[in-house]
């Protein structure tokens, strides 16, 4: 069971997904299974229930999909999930091991800007402006670093990445 966890930009879907099928592993985004239970977008339900309604809403989803999540499982995590003590527990009961994504913060605040205006509403309630997010940022960073593994993910592509986690994980794919 692997977790990829990372700030806000830092592609943990789109390099879940890579490892996952690099892997022929299953493949779980912790966002997208909270919206679907609850047909709601993440915003929707910070807007509805506040951050700490939300973290209680992830940990929630985090427990009932870990035991789905068989050795071969490739999770994706919000920005925060693995800030919040809980779910680090839950992880680590789990023997998850967990990936951070570590991008440059400038790198990852262009990605978001990028992506902000492509949608009319802020996809990202906890850091509306680019103070908020490199606070948000150094606030999680001590958080990420406890991770298994750092792997530096700028300048590298979806393919290498993925690539790199399987070899420094010592995992097997066929």
């Amino acid at each position: 069971l692997v977790a990829l966890t990372g700030y806000m930009g830092a592609g943990k879907t789109t390099v879940g997904r890579a490892l996952a099928s690099l892997l022929r592993w299953s493949f779980f985004d912790l966002d997208c299974e909270i919206e679907l239970r609850h047909k709601l977008l993440v915003r929707e339900l910070f807007q509805l229930h506040g951050e700490s309604g939300f973290r209680e809403i992830e940990t929630a989803t985090l427990r009932s999909v870990l035991p789905q999540a068989s050795g071969s499982t490739v999770i994706a995590l919000g920005g925060g999930t693995f800030v919040q003590s809980a779910n680090a527990e839950l992880l680590q009961s789990r023997g998850a091991r967990v990936v951070f994504l570590e991008t440059a913060i400038e790198e990852l605040l262009q990605r978001c800007r990028a992506a902000a205006e492509h949608s009319p509403q802020n996809p990202r309630p906890l850091a509306a402006t680019p103070e908020a997010f490199r606070d948000l940022y150094a606030q999680r960073l001590p958080f990420y670093r406890s991770a298994d593994l750092t792997v530096n993910a700028t300048g590298k592509t979806i393919e290498e990445l993925a690539q790199e986690i399987v070899l420094s994980l010592r995992l097997s794919h066929h």
